[in-house]
């Protein structure tokens, strides 16, 4: 009998804790429900990363993932190689030359451009593996020819100087001035500054060739002259140059002041027959030993500029400026 009157309250205390552990779960279900709901609401929270996070939670350009392009956490980006580019030379002595030392080189001068034939020339001696040196004419040397020079210059050409207007320098009274105005022409275009000049007609003295030093630049004739400028035929050039070479020649051509297409033909013929008998085809500076100027690249540089061990060992190495 005891046992009957004692199951209804245990029955009872069943039944409340079974409804209990129903409302603790409902309670625990939407207390999920609502954080989810807030995630959702919530971009860029801890929960849900924002739009191109990279996976962990980091995004691009964190401490923890570089930039696209940046240098690795604790190293700076390497700074680029230091390049030289030729701007000039070195002349010396108070006297004209007409030929280099008695050595198996020889050197070509081109007088009369920047003209419209010079970049054919240019070619011409790159196809055949030579270099010369390009007398220039300073009021000629314009925007036009720009490209050209700067092509001269990376193929290991001279720049030099021909006058401002090509006057027979021994009737004028602006012998400086000449000379000055042609000088910053080319080193406007170029950044190179001659340290060679040729008198045209080959008029000079003495007072032309102290006003050259002065200016730092040598005086330059030759002792080789097909006279192309009459234009007297391809062959002709060839047979004329070849017969007057000998070792340390300096030989005149032209390049411009007017049709130079013989001239232009003859030189591969010319240049492969020099190849043949010996003789090396350097610039006039080269050949007068006048040391080469290089400066640190900064402007006018592009497709010029070398590294520090590529300089010729005579080469003398300025601050950039």
């Amino acid at each position: 009998m005891a046992d009957q009157r004692r199951r209804p309250p245990l029955l009872a205390a069943v039944a409340l804790t079974a409804l209990a552990a129903l409302a603790l779960t409902a309670l625990a279900v939407l207390a999920l429900t609502a954080l989810a709901a807030m995630a959702v609401a919530t971009p860029g929270s801890a929960t849900t990363p924002t739009p191109g996070a990279a996976p962990g939670g980091s995004t691009p350009g964190s401490a923890t993932t570089p930039a696209p392009g940046s240098a690795p956490p604790g190293r700076s980006k390497p700074a680029p190689p230091v390049r030289y580019r030729l701007a000039g030379c070195q002349s010396r002595g108070a006297r004209s030359y007409l030929r280099g030392p008695a050595r198996r080189e020889v050197a070509i001068g081109f007088d009369d451009g920047p003209w419209p034939d010079t970049a054919a020339f240019v070619r011409m001696l790159e196809r055949n593996h030579a270099r010369a040196t390009f007398f220039m004419i300073g009021e000629q040397v314009t925007a036009r020819y720009q490209a050209t020079l700067m092509r001269e210059l990376r193929d290991g050409d001279a720049l030099g100087d021909h006058t401002f207007t090509h006057p027979y320098l021994t009737r004028t009274g602006d012998v400086r001035g000449e000379l000055a105005h042609t000088i910053a022409a080319i080193r406007a275009r170029t950044g190179y500054t001659p340290c060679v000049f040729r008198p045209p007609y080959g008029a000079w003295n003495g007072s032309i060739v102290q006003t050259a030093r002065s200016l730092a630049l040598a005086t330059v004739l030759w002792d080789d002259d097909p006279s192309d400028y009459l234009l007297p035929g391809t062959s002709a050039i060839v047979q004329r140059v070849l017969a007057q070479v000998h070792r340390g020649a300096i030989i005149i051509s032209h390049d411009g002041g007017g049709p130079r297409f013989q001239t232009l033909a003859a030189y591969p013929a010319i240049i492969a027959a020099l190849h043949a008998h010996g003789y090396r085809i350097v610039t006039i500076p080269e050949l007068l030993g006048f040391r080469p100027r290089y400066v640190q690249c900064i402007r006018l540089c592009r497709g010029i500029g070398v590294p520090k061990s590529a300089l010729p060992r005579n080469a003398i190495v300025e601050r950039a400026r």
